[in-house]
């Protein structure tokens, strides 16, 4: 097989992304997609999301927001088959409250001034969510 040479001056290409470029509708055989909304049971739980369906496939599309929804869905049932990384930390007390430090491994790319949102599940199961 021949390899190709690369041109020997090859151009900087600039462009931008249009900032709506991934929300919906999309185009797909040359028409819109519509919106339609979707649901999934997660041990019987049952959620819903939307999708962008093409009306001539049947092709779902997703736009970031429906995506960020989908795979947060996609986390919960992974929490709820118990399938998801997890440590084991121990706890500290300090007299007045108790804390856990986080490994190194996961804090490297922290800054000061982050802050935290728990979201509590029951009294023994909190999920953590670091915001910056």
């Amino acid at each position: 097989m021949a390899k190709k040479a690369l041109p020997k001056k090859m151009k900087e290409v600039k462009f931008e992304i249009d900032k709506e470029a991934f929300n919906g509708p999309f185009t797909c055989h040359k028409k819109k997609t519509v919106l339609t909304q979707k649901k999934m049971s997660v041990q019987g739980n049952v959620f819903s999301y939307s999708t962008w369906r093409c009306q001539i496939c049947g092709e779902d599309y997703l736009d970031s927001k429906q995506a960020e929804r989908l795979e947060m869905i996609w986390t919960f049932e992974k929490l709820m088959k118990n399938s998801l990384l997890s440590m084991k930390r121990s706890l500290n007390y300090d007299g007045k409250m108790f804390f856990l430090r986080f490994p190194k491994e996961l804090t490297k790319d922290w800054k000061k001034g982050l802050e935290a949102e728990m979201k509590i599940i029951d009294k023994n199961k909190i999920l953590i969510e670091v915001k910056a």
